[in-house]
């Protein structure tokens, strides 16, 4: 066995998530509306439940319900279901506190995409 360290630089394109992408970074929530059936996901999915490819984009209102949560050493995550999304996603917590559980997409403060999801006013469903 020998030892090697390897660097790589890349640079990864968005591609067709494009519109997703840059919503992320404005604290909007882009959804892929299906166009066969209508279903809407945020994250999009490149093939729909129904197995239709084709899609649109639409715009949600970025308001979210926690699902369920957990906490890690890196942080606090959650499933959450956005309104007007038929999928739960994945989303990073910040703020939120017990029985908080209505949060607002929020624009990540780098320069990477991230889903974050703030606490909304009141915040409690």
């Amino acid at each position: 066995m020998m030892k090697h360290q390897l660097s790589l630089d890349y640079t990864l394109s968005p591609g067709w998530m494009q519109p997703w992408v840059d919503g992320l970074m404005k604290g909007e929530a882009i959804a892929r509306v299906c166009d066969a059936c209508g279903s809407k996901s945020f994250a999009p999915q490149r093939v729909c439940k129904c197995g239709c490819c084709d899609g649109d984009w639409a715009t949600l209102s970025g308001t979210a319900t926690v699902v369920r949560q957990t906490d890690g050493t890196d942080g606090h995550f959650a499933m959450a279901r956005f309104d007007g999304a038929d999928n739960d996603v994945v989303v990073r917590l910040e703020g939120f506190k017990s029985p908080q559980t209505k949060g607002r997409l929020t624009a990540p403060a780098g320069a990477i995409p991230q889903m974050i999801l703030t606490p909304l006013e009141g915040g409690i469903t």
